[in-house]
């Protein structure tokens, strides 16, 4: 019982010190995992789609499909910044907003040096 419970504390502090290692060092993480590919260059502006078959689907309907990537930036100690895709969708003769899809996150990969 008394290794059981000297292999949680074990595991516990090899946690804490990954933990506290990859949160301080600078480009601690970055070295170990890979840097995360670039951002989209058109980052936070919105472009009409016309060529999915969402967009075309929406242009029956007379209406315009506009997608941005977004970054919303992180809360709390954990909390890195994210990519989310919007997509709205707006009349074409009133340019007024007609709906919204849920954003979606989209994930960046990490690319080794």
């Amino acid at each position: 019982m008394a290794y059981v419970l000297l292999g949680c504390i074990a595991l516990a502090a090899l946690a804490l010190y990954l933990l506290v290692v990859f949160r301080e060092v600078p480009g601690a993480l970055e070295e170990r995992l890979g840097e995360l590919e670039g951002l989209p260059q058109n980052l936070g502006e919105w472009a009409v789609d016309d060529s999915s078959p969402e967009a075309r689907n929406a242009a029956e309907r007379g209406l315009a499909r506009e997608q941005r990537t977004w970054r919303e930036p992180g809360s709390g100690w954990f909390g890195g910044d994210r990519l989310v895709l919007q997509v709205r969708y707006r009349d074409r003769q009133t340019g007024a907003i007609h709906s919204a899809e849920p954003d979606r996150p989209v994930r960046r990969r990490r690319i080794k040096r």
